[in-house]
C-alpha cells in the first residue's frame, strides 16, 4: 500500500489512476481572488509491482487528508 498527505485538497480535486504500470496521484487546488489567483498541485507516480492487476487498485481518503491506494500482491511477488 501507498499513503499520501493531500490534507490541503478538497476530495473532488483529488485523483488516482493507472496507466500501464504505473500508479498516478494527481491533487489540484485553485484559489481565485480579485487580486490574485492562486494554485498548489501534487504529484506522484510510481510503478507497479510486474504481475498487479490496475483493475483491483483501491483507493479511500480519511476525514484527516491522508489518501491510501491498495493492490492485492501478484501471485509471483507471493511465491519469492
Amino acid at each position: 500500500w501507498y499513503r499520501f498527505d493531500v490534507a490541503q485538497y478538497k476530495p473532488e480535486e483529488v485523483t488516482v489512476k493507472t496507466i500501464d504500470n504505473r500508479l498516478l496521484v494527481h491533487a489540484k487546488h485553485e484559489e481565485k481572488t480579485p487580486q490574485r489567483t492562486t494554485f498548489r498541485e501534487y504529484n506522484q507516480e510510481f510503478l507497479l509491482p510486474r504481475g498487479t492487476n490496475p483493475e483491483h487498485i483501491s483507493s479511500t481518503l480519511s476525514t484527516d487528508g491522508v489518501l491510501t491506494v491498495e493492490a492485492p500482491l501478484p501471485h509471483l511477488a507471493i511465491q519469492q
